[in-house]
């Protein structure tokens, strides 16, 4: 599992995403700041009593980059579907 930061390189559909994402205080949830290079940034998070991933309101990414970007934080054997 990421211990505070993780470099991000990975492509989808064609189009290749890089940035980072840092684990940022959170007394309630798992929670990752992502910034992505051409896109805005956003925050993901895991909630621990629906085991179920949610992202900032107006996150505006294809679902497939945001399961890639949970892969890559090594905790998607803990995750439900990605909400909004």
């Amino acid at each position: 599992m990421l211990n505070d930061y993780l470099n991000l390189q990975f492509d989808v559909k064609g189009k290749t995403f890089k940035g980072f994402c840092m684990k940022i205080q959170d007394d309630f949830h798992l929670t990752y700041a992502v910034i992505l290079e051409d896109c805005h940034s956003f925050c993901i998070w895991l909630d621990d009593k629906t085991a179920q991933w949610y992202s900032s309101k107006f996150t505006n990414l294809d679902q497939s980059v945001l399961d890639q970007i949970i892969d890559k934080l090594g905790v998607q054997e803990e995750v439900g579907s990605l909400s909004y």
